[in-house]
């Protein structure tokens, strides 16, 4: 009962019994004292009957206050420990590293627990919560899944959308994917990744495709980097796009970026397989003389430095570079000098796998008899 309700039921019963005693009777009662100190006090009757009963009004009514002080403590200390459910919630949502929190109910303080062992994945197709915090995130998740940024919020690195987050910063700039590339995303990241699937390699490499659709002064920029962030399949779309006669990028940086990407003999031999589809006289000699110096600094590039030079019909010159090693090394050089007569494709011996993957698909075969001209006097 609200103490508003029982101060005025109570108040109304003690003028009730008040006035019907002092009707019925109007007579006065002395009350005399003898112990310790001698006094006494007349009263009327009425007024005697009803001082019992506002002695224990005013004791219940400073119980119901001290009850509803308590209660009302309780139901602070209740919110206080729901906000921090509900902030701890937030944490998670967003990937980050939850917090230690001093609960007052033991149930809540077991349920945060319970929740710091789920990995939490919001479904932004769900219904309004009607709790303005939470379904802010939510919000801000819908626009980063429609293509927009969102650069206040702040996601975990290794949260599935963290990576979504920072390409759509990117967009079609240059400039940013320039800014991205100067980031380290991997120094915020967690000990452990919460999310299965999910590298900031990915920002990098969207960085590298706005790149190489962007300015080229840019792109100079980015390849100067110490650190470039490039991996083997964005730097095979740059030498693409570089043999293509699209962007035009330097021997040495060429050489250099190369370098830092650190590749093996298989991707080195990728790399070159992928250039000769693109050969044409006017960057026949650029690409030989690149892959000439890379043999020369990066022993795994031989191989496909070879396979440039048969490419192109330079079978004398592969022959003699084949000397310089021991019998049994390169031997596809050696098959494909003695075989070359009979017609045998080039990608049969340095890849064959890659070959007959390609057989398969039924792609078309580039004329290898155009490329096979002696450059010699061009």
């Amino acid at each position: 009962m609200k103490i508003r309700y029982f101060f005025s039921f109570a108040l109304l019963f003690l003028v009730l019994v008040g006035a019907y005693t002092f009707y019925i009777s109007t007579d006065y009662y002395t009350l005399q004292n003898t112990l310790l100190v001698e006094f006494s006090i007349t009263l009327p009757v009425a007024l005697w009957i009803c001082l019992p009963a506002v002695f224990l009004f005013v004791l219940a009514l400073l119980f119901m206050g001290f009850a509803s002080l308590v209660q009302k403590f309780k139901s602070m200390t209740l919110h206080r420990d729901i906000e921090k459910l509900f902030t701890q919630i937030q944490e998670q949502m967003l990937g980050n590293p939850v917090r230690e929190r001093v609960f007052s109910n033991t149930e809540l303080k077991t349920l945060s627990k319970t929740l710091q062992r789920f990995i939490l994945l919001p479904d932004t197709k769900s219904h309004s919560t009607n709790y303005e915090k939470i379904d802010s995130i939510f919000n801000s998740f819908k626009e980063i899944e429609d293509g927009k940024n969102d650069p206040k919020i702040r996601l975990n690195p290794s949260h599935p959308l963290y990576n979504l987050n920072a390409k759509n910063a990117i967009k079609d700039d240059s400039q940013k994917a320039f800014d991205t590339l100067k980031q380290d995303f991997n120094k915020d990241f967690m000990g452990q990744n919460l999310y299965t699937q999910n590298s900031t390699q990915a920002i990098y490499d969207k960085a590298w495709e706005v790149l190489l659709n962007g300015q080229q002064k840019v792109l100079q920029k980015a390849l100067n980097l110490d650190k470039n962030h490039l991996t083997y399949t964005t730097l095979l779309g740059l030498v693409k796009t570089c043999a293509k006669g699209n962007i035009s990028i330097q021997k040495d940086v060429i050489i250099q970026t190369c370098k830092k990407v650190s590749m093996n003999e298989r991707e080195y031999l990728g790399l070159a397989i992928a250039i000769c589809e693109l050969l044409r006289q006017d960057n026949i000699n650029f690409w030989l003389s690149v892959f000439e110096t890379l043999s020369k600094e990066v022993e795994q590039s031989v191989l496909a430095y070879f396979y440039i030079l048969l490419e192109v019909g330079k079978t004398s010159e592969a022959m003699d570079l084949k000397q310089q090693y021991p019998k049994d090394d390169f031997l596809p050089v050696s098959a494909f000098s003695t075989l070359k007569e009979k017609g045998y494709p080039l990608l049969v011996f340095f890849d064959p796998l890659l070959y007959r993957a390609r057989k398969q698909e039924k792609v078309p075969t580039e004329n290898v008899a155009m490329k096979q001209i002696d450059y010699v006097n061009h």
